[in-house]
Protein backbone atom coordinates (compact mmCIF):
# COMPACT_ATOMS: atom_id res chain seq x y z
CA UNK A 1 0.00 0.00 0.00
CA UNK A 2 2.78 2.45 0.39
CA UNK A 3 3.88 4.99 3.20
CA UNK A 4 0.49 5.36 5.19
CA UNK A 5 -1.46 9.03 5.06
CA UNK A 6 -1.66 10.52 8.79
CA UNK A 7 -5.72 10.28 8.16
CA UNK A 8 -7.46 7.50 6.08
CA UNK A 9 -11.59 7.62 5.74
CA UNK A 10 -13.62 5.26 4.51
CA UNK A 11 -16.57 5.97 3.05
CA UNK A 12 -19.81 3.47 1.87
CA UNK A 13 -23.20 4.49 0.62
CA UNK A 14 -24.61 3.27 -2.84
CA UNK A 15 -27.53 1.45 -4.49
CA UNK A 16 -28.52 4.86 -5.72
CA UNK A 17 -27.43 8.44 -6.02
CA UNK A 18 -29.40 9.53 -3.15
CA UNK A 19 -27.25 7.64 -0.86
CA UNK A 20 -23.61 8.04 -3.04
CA UNK A 21 -23.79 11.37 -3.43
CA UNK A 22 -23.79 12.87 0.18
CA UNK A 23 -21.19 10.32 0.46
CA UNK A 24 -18.80 11.96 -2.61
CA UNK A 25 -19.93 15.67 -1.04
CA UNK A 26 -18.34 14.74 2.10
CA UNK A 27 -15.53 13.45 0.78
CA UNK A 28 -14.90 16.55 -0.97
CA UNK A 29 -15.15 18.38 2.05
CA UNK A 30 -12.53 16.18 3.71
CA UNK A 31 -10.35 16.46 0.57
CA UNK A 32 -10.77 20.05 1.02
CA UNK A 33 -9.71 20.38 4.92
CA UNK A 34 -6.86 18.02 4.37
CA UNK A 35 -5.22 17.49 0.98
CA UNK A 36 -2.90 14.43 1.87
CA UNK A 37 -6.23 12.52 3.10
CA UNK A 38 -6.80 9.03 2.01
CA UNK A 39 -9.94 8.19 0.99
CA UNK A 40 -11.12 5.10 -0.35
CA UNK A 41 -14.98 4.31 -1.73
CA UNK A 42 -16.64 0.78 -1.05
CA UNK A 43 -19.38 0.08 -4.02
CA UNK A 44 -21.64 -2.38 -4.97
CA UNK A 45 -19.90 -4.83 -7.82
CA UNK A 46 -21.03 -4.12 -11.01
CA UNK A 47 -23.49 -0.92 -9.49
CA UNK A 48 -23.39 2.63 -10.51
CA UNK A 49 -21.39 3.89 -7.73
CA UNK A 50 -17.87 3.15 -9.80
CA UNK A 51 -18.40 5.34 -13.04
CA UNK A 52 -19.23 8.57 -10.22
CA UNK A 53 -16.88 8.28 -8.16
CA UNK A 54 -14.24 7.86 -10.98
CA UNK A 55 -16.03 10.98 -12.12
CA UNK A 56 -14.65 12.76 -8.89
CA UNK A 57 -10.99 10.85 -9.12
CA UNK A 58 -11.90 9.11 -6.20
CA UNK A 59 -10.83 5.20 -5.59
CA UNK A 60 -13.02 2.99 -5.04
CA UNK A 61 -13.37 -1.03 -3.67
CA UNK A 62 -16.25 -3.63 -5.49
CA UNK A 63 -18.15 -5.82 -3.27
CA UNK A 64 -20.56 -8.27 -3.83
CA UNK A 65 -23.80 -7.43 -2.18
CA UNK A 66 -28.00 -7.34 -2.62
CA UNK A 67 -30.94 -5.48 -1.08
CA UNK A 68 -33.53 -7.44 0.90
CA UNK A 69 -36.39 -8.63 -1.00
CA UNK A 70 -39.13 -10.37 0.74
CA UNK A 71 -39.45 -13.54 -1.27
CA UNK A 72 -38.20 -16.88 -0.99
CA UNK A 73 -35.38 -16.63 -3.70
CA UNK A 74 -34.69 -12.84 -2.54
CA UNK A 75 -34.31 -14.19 1.10
CA UNK A 76 -31.57 -16.90 -0.05
CA UNK A 77 -30.05 -14.51 -2.44
CA UNK A 78 -29.56 -11.48 -0.11
CA UNK A 79 -28.16 -14.01 3.09
CA UNK A 80 -24.88 -15.66 0.59
CA UNK A 81 -24.39 -12.14 -0.50
CA UNK A 82 -24.30 -10.73 2.93
CA UNK A 83 -22.14 -13.16 4.07
CA UNK A 84 -19.63 -12.96 1.14
CA UNK A 85 -19.70 -8.91 1.10
CA UNK A 86 -18.92 -9.31 5.00
CA UNK A 87 -15.76 -11.14 3.78
CA UNK A 88 -14.78 -8.71 1.02
CA UNK A 89 -15.49 -5.78 3.58
CA UNK A 90 -13.26 -7.15 5.86
CA UNK A 91 -10.48 -7.77 3.78
CA UNK A 92 -10.60 -4.17 2.35
CA UNK A 93 -10.99 -2.79 5.94
CA UNK A 94 -7.49 -4.51 6.85
CA UNK A 95 -6.10 -3.71 3.89
CA UNK A 96 -6.50 -0.01 3.90
CA UNK A 97 -6.93 0.71 7.49
CA UNK A 98 -9.11 3.45 8.24
CA UNK A 99 -9.38 5.63 11.29
CA UNK A 100 -13.15 6.09 10.12
CA UNK A 101 -15.76 5.18 8.45
CA UNK A 102 -18.76 7.20 7.07
CA UNK A 103 -21.68 5.54 6.44
CA UNK A 104 -24.52 7.32 4.29
CA UNK A 105 -27.12 4.37 4.34
CA UNK A 106 -28.22 1.96 1.42
CA UNK A 107 -27.35 -1.60 1.57
CA UNK A 108 -24.13 -1.29 0.10
CA UNK A 109 -23.18 0.77 3.52
CA UNK A 110 -24.56 -2.32 5.82
CA UNK A 111 -21.54 -5.04 5.60
CA UNK A 112 -18.84 -2.23 5.65
CA UNK A 113 -20.60 -0.31 8.70
CA UNK A 114 -21.39 -3.77 10.55
CA UNK A 115 -17.53 -5.27 10.00
CA UNK A 116 -15.92 -1.54 10.89
CA UNK A 117 -17.95 -1.81 14.33
CA UNK A 118 -16.71 -5.39 14.95
CA UNK A 119 -13.15 -4.35 14.50
CA UNK A 120 -13.77 -1.47 16.61
CA UNK A 121 -13.15 1.38 13.90
CA UNK A 122 -15.00 4.75 14.65
CA UNK A 123 -18.16 4.74 12.52
CA UNK A 124 -20.18 7.83 11.27
CA UNK A 125 -23.46 7.50 9.65
CA UNK A 126 -25.24 10.05 7.35
CA UNK A 127 -28.94 10.02 7.27
CA UNK A 128 -30.65 11.56 4.17
CA UNK A 129 -34.68 11.69 4.77
CA UNK A 130 -37.26 12.10 7.79
CA UNK A 131 -37.70 8.88 7.65
CA UNK A 132 -34.38 6.68 8.22
CA UNK A 133 -33.46 3.74 5.56
CA UNK A 134 -33.00 0.36 7.01
CA UNK A 135 -29.62 0.50 6.73
CA UNK A 136 -29.13 3.85 9.15
CA UNK A 137 -32.39 1.66 11.80
CA UNK A 138 -30.32 -1.15 11.57
CA UNK A 139 -26.69 0.10 12.06
CA UNK A 140 -27.74 3.32 14.39
CA UNK A 141 -26.63 1.62 17.47
CA UNK A 142 -22.63 1.28 15.58
CA UNK A 143 -22.46 4.89 15.01
CA UNK A 144 -20.77 6.96 17.40
CA UNK A 145 -22.59 10.22 15.70
CA UNK A 146 -25.54 9.78 13.46
CA UNK A 147 -25.63 13.15 11.19
CA UNK A 148 -29.54 14.02 10.14
CA UNK A 149 -30.90 15.99 7.78
CA UNK A 150 -33.95 16.95 9.51
CA UNK A 151 -34.35 17.40 12.74
CA UNK A 152 -36.72 14.32 15.01
CA UNK A 153 -35.71 11.54 12.59
CA UNK A 154 -37.60 8.57 13.99
CA UNK A 155 -36.16 5.46 15.03
CA UNK A 156 -32.50 7.00 15.76
CA UNK A 157 -30.95 7.08 18.90
CA UNK A 158 -31.69 10.75 20.11
CA UNK A 159 -28.26 11.01 22.04
CA UNK A 160 -26.34 9.99 19.01
CA UNK A 161 -28.09 12.11 16.13
CA UNK A 162 -26.61 15.71 14.95
CA UNK A 163 -28.96 18.09 13.37
CA UNK A 164 -26.57 19.02 9.94
CA UNK A 165 -28.65 18.76 6.99
CA UNK A 166 -27.91 17.24 3.77
CA UNK A 167 -23.97 17.62 2.21
CA UNK A 168 -24.63 19.65 -1.05
CA UNK A 169 -21.13 19.65 -3.26
CA UNK A 170 -19.10 22.64 -2.13
CA UNK A 171 -19.19 24.09 -5.72
CA UNK A 172 -23.06 24.48 -5.48
CA UNK A 173 -23.08 27.70 -5.82
CA UNK A 174 -20.12 28.86 -8.01
CA UNK A 175 -21.65 29.26 -11.22
CA UNK A 176 -22.08 31.76 -14.17
CA UNK A 177 -25.43 32.44 -15.16
CA UNK A 178 -24.66 33.81 -18.31
CA UNK A 179 -22.37 31.11 -19.05
CA UNK A 180 -25.11 28.61 -18.58
CA UNK A 181 -27.40 29.95 -19.89
CA UNK A 182 -25.20 29.89 -23.20
CA UNK A 183 -24.15 26.10 -22.23
CA UNK A 184 -27.77 24.98 -22.42
CA UNK A 185 -28.58 27.35 -25.25
CA UNK A 186 -31.74 29.04 -23.70
CA UNK A 187 -32.78 32.78 -23.87
CA UNK A 188 -31.75 35.29 -21.33
CA UNK A 189 -34.83 37.03 -21.76
CA UNK A 190 -37.11 34.50 -20.49
CA UNK A 191 -37.61 32.70 -17.17
CA UNK A 192 -36.87 29.27 -16.68
CA UNK A 193 -38.42 26.41 -15.17
CA UNK A 194 -36.20 23.78 -14.47
CA UNK A 195 -38.02 20.14 -14.60
CA UNK A 196 -35.87 17.18 -12.66
CA UNK A 197 -36.76 14.16 -12.18
CA UNK A 198 -33.90 12.28 -10.85
CA UNK A 199 -31.20 10.85 -12.93
CA UNK A 200 -33.01 7.95 -14.04
CA UNK A 201 -36.11 9.94 -15.15
CA UNK A 202 -40.07 10.13 -14.02
CA UNK A 203 -42.66 8.92 -16.25
CA UNK A 204 -45.36 10.87 -14.40
CA UNK A 205 -43.84 14.15 -14.62
CA UNK A 206 -42.47 13.73 -18.41
CA UNK A 207 -45.60 12.33 -19.44
CA UNK A 208 -47.46 15.80 -17.57
CA UNK A 209 -44.89 18.29 -18.86
CA UNK A 210 -45.16 16.99 -22.36
CA UNK A 211 -48.77 16.87 -22.60
CA UNK A 212 -48.81 21.30 -21.35
CA UNK A 213 -46.09 21.41 -23.90
CA UNK A 214 -47.93 19.40 -27.34
CA UNK A 215 -51.22 21.73 -25.64
CA UNK A 216 -48.51 24.79 -25.79
CA UNK A 217 -49.79 25.76 -22.36
CA UNK A 218 -46.38 27.14 -21.22
CA UNK A 219 -46.63 31.23 -20.67
CA UNK A 220 -44.42 32.73 -23.45
CA UNK A 221 -42.00 34.02 -21.83
CA UNK A 222 -40.76 31.53 -19.95
CA UNK A 223 -38.65 28.02 -21.36
CA UNK A 224 -38.02 24.69 -19.74
CA UNK A 225 -34.94 23.16 -18.83
CA UNK A 226 -35.68 19.40 -18.76
CA UNK A 227 -33.77 16.54 -17.75
CA UNK A 228 -35.83 13.77 -18.93
CA UNK A 229 -33.80 10.73 -17.64
CA UNK A 230 -31.95 8.08 -19.95
CA UNK A 231 -34.88 5.78 -19.35
CA UNK A 232 -37.36 8.13 -21.08
CA UNK A 233 -35.60 10.65 -23.31
CA UNK A 234 -35.63 8.37 -26.88
CA UNK A 235 -39.69 7.96 -26.67
CA UNK A 236 -40.27 12.16 -24.65
CA UNK A 237 -38.01 13.49 -27.36
CA UNK A 238 -39.75 11.88 -30.19
CA UNK A 239 -42.91 13.68 -29.01
CA UNK A 240 -41.77 17.24 -28.17
CA UNK A 241 -43.21 19.21 -30.97
CA UNK A 242 -40.79 21.95 -32.70
CA UNK A 243 -42.31 24.90 -31.56
CA UNK A 244 -40.49 23.68 -28.04
CA UNK A 245 -39.01 26.75 -26.11
CA UNK A 246 -35.86 25.84 -23.91
CA UNK A 247 -33.58 22.61 -23.56
CA UNK A 248 -34.37 19.09 -23.02
CA UNK A 249 -31.99 16.62 -21.98
CA UNK A 250 -31.32 13.07 -20.80
CA UNK A 251 -29.26 13.99 -18.09
CA UNK A 252 -27.72 17.18 -16.33
CA UNK A 253 -24.41 17.09 -15.49
CA UNK A 254 -24.08 20.61 -14.80
CA UNK A 255 -26.33 21.01 -11.93
CA UNK A 256 -24.54 24.29 -10.35
CA UNK A 257 -25.29 25.88 -13.96
CA UNK A 258 -29.35 24.43 -13.75
CA UNK A 259 -29.93 25.94 -10.96
CA UNK A 260 -27.97 29.22 -11.67
CA UNK A 261 -30.52 29.78 -14.27
CA UNK A 262 -33.85 28.54 -12.69
CA UNK A 263 -36.41 30.32 -11.16
CA UNK A 264 -38.73 27.83 -11.01
CA UNK A 265 -38.20 23.98 -10.16
CA UNK A 266 -40.84 20.60 -11.01
CA UNK A 267 -39.13 18.04 -9.11
CA UNK A 268 -39.31 14.93 -7.33
CA UNK A 269 -38.51 15.00 -3.68
CA UNK A 270 -35.29 12.83 -3.21
CA UNK A 271 -33.52 14.37 -0.15
CA UNK A 272 -30.41 15.49 -1.73
CA UNK A 273 -32.51 17.43 -4.70
CA UNK A 274 -33.90 19.20 -1.68
CA UNK A 275 -30.90 20.29 -0.31
CA UNK A 276 -29.90 21.72 -3.29
CA UNK A 277 -32.54 23.37 -4.12
CA UNK A 278 -33.04 24.61 -0.68
CA UNK A 279 -28.64 25.80 -0.92
CA UNK A 280 -29.86 28.21 -3.85
CA UNK A 281 -33.51 29.38 -2.41
CA UNK A 282 -35.60 28.56 -4.99
CA UNK A 283 -39.32 27.73 -5.30
CA UNK A 284 -40.52 24.69 -6.35
CA UNK A 285 -43.52 22.10 -6.86
CA UNK A 286 -42.70 18.95 -5.68
CA UNK A 287 -44.44 15.55 -6.89
CA UNK A 288 -42.59 12.95 -4.51
CA UNK A 289 -42.00 9.19 -5.93
CA UNK A 290 -45.16 7.09 -4.87
CA UNK A 291 -43.61 3.95 -4.22
CA UNK A 292 -40.76 5.50 -2.10
CA UNK A 293 -40.06 3.22 0.79
CA UNK A 294 -41.65 4.60 3.89
CA UNK A 295 -43.51 6.85 1.40
CA UNK A 296 -40.59 8.85 2.68
CA UNK A 297 -40.25 11.34 -0.19
CA UNK A 298 -44.36 13.03 0.70
CA UNK A 299 -42.34 13.28 4.17
CA UNK A 300 -39.03 15.30 2.96
CA UNK A 301 -41.90 17.10 0.33
CA UNK A 302 -44.02 18.10 3.23
CA UNK A 303 -41.17 19.26 5.25
CA UNK A 304 -40.78 22.18 2.02
CA UNK A 305 -44.95 22.63 2.12
CA UNK A 306 -44.92 23.40 5.54
CA UNK A 307 -41.92 25.63 5.54
CA UNK A 308 -44.06 27.72 3.06
CA UNK A 309 -41.21 26.74 0.37
CA UNK A 310 -43.03 24.40 -1.93
CA UNK A 311 -46.24 23.46 -3.63
CA UNK A 312 -46.78 19.50 -2.79
CA UNK A 313 -48.94 17.32 -5.49
CA UNK A 314 -49.59 13.66 -5.52
CA UNK A 315 -48.37 11.53 -8.69
CA UNK A 316 -52.15 10.66 -8.69
CA UNK A 317 -53.32 14.49 -8.77
CA UNK A 318 -50.80 15.55 -11.29
CA UNK A 319 -53.11 15.75 -14.47
CA UNK A 320 -55.75 17.37 -12.71
CA UNK A 321 -53.37 19.97 -10.31
CA UNK A 322 -49.77 20.44 -12.16
CA UNK A 323 -51.07 22.88 -14.76
CA UNK A 324 -53.18 25.34 -12.38
CA UNK A 325 -50.20 25.22 -9.99
CA UNK A 326 -47.50 25.93 -12.88
CA UNK A 327 -50.09 28.58 -14.59
CA UNK A 328 -50.24 30.63 -10.83
CA UNK A 329 -46.42 30.42 -9.87
CA UNK A 330 -45.66 31.83 -13.59
CA UNK A 331 -47.62 34.77 -13.39
CA UNK A 332 -47.46 35.20 -9.07
CA UNK A 333 -44.01 37.10 -8.96
CA UNK A 334 -44.73 37.74 -5.47
CA UNK A 335 -45.93 33.87 -4.32
CA UNK A 336 -42.43 32.74 -6.04
CA UNK A 337 -40.57 35.41 -3.94
CA UNK A 338 -42.21 34.18 -1.00
CA UNK A 339 -41.26 30.52 -1.81
CA UNK A 340 -37.90 31.28 -1.96
CA UNK A 341 -37.30 32.78 1.30
CA UNK A 342 -38.87 30.05 2.57
CA UNK A 343 -37.14 27.78 0.88
CA UNK A 344 -33.42 29.28 1.54
CA UNK A 345 -34.54 29.61 5.21
CA UNK A 346 -34.36 25.85 5.18
CA UNK A 347 -30.79 25.52 3.74
CA UNK A 348 -27.83 24.22 5.33
CA UNK A 349 -25.02 24.70 2.93
CA UNK A 350 -22.54 24.12 5.18
CA UNK A 351 -23.47 20.20 6.83
CA UNK A 352 -20.38 18.59 4.55
CA UNK A 353 -18.01 20.60 5.98
CA UNK A 354 -19.12 20.39 9.49
CA UNK A 355 -19.55 16.39 8.90
CA UNK A 356 -15.95 16.25 7.60
CA UNK A 357 -14.73 18.34 10.62
CA UNK A 358 -16.35 16.33 12.68
CA UNK A 359 -14.71 13.43 11.50
CA UNK A 360 -11.34 14.63 11.13
CA UNK A 361 -11.20 16.49 14.45
CA UNK A 362 -12.16 12.37 16.04
CA UNK A 363 -9.10 11.05 14.34
CA UNK A 364 -6.72 13.60 15.50
CA UNK A 365 -8.51 12.59 18.74
CA UNK A 366 -8.01 9.29 18.79
CA UNK A 367 -4.18 9.65 17.26
CA UNK A 368 -3.56 11.91 20.49
CA UNK A 369 -4.70 9.04 22.10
Amino acid sequence: MGERKQHRVLLAGGGTGGHLMPAINIALALKALDKEIDLLFIGRKDGMEKAIVNRFNFSIREIEVAGLKRNPIGLIKFIWKWNKSLSQASAIIKEFEPQAIVGTGGYVSAPVVRMAHKMGITVFMQEQNSLPGLATRTLSRMAENIFTAYAGARYLPAEKCRLTGNPVRPDLLDADREAALNEFGLDSGKKTILVLGGSSGARGINNAILEIVKAGMIPSDWQLLWQIGQKDFSEIASSIPDRFSGKYLPFIHNMPGAYSVADLIISRAGAMALAEIAVWGLPSILIPYPHATGDHQMLNANEFAFGGAAIVIAEQDISEKLLSTLIELTRNINKRSEMAEASRSLAKPDAAMIIAKTVLDRINEIQKN
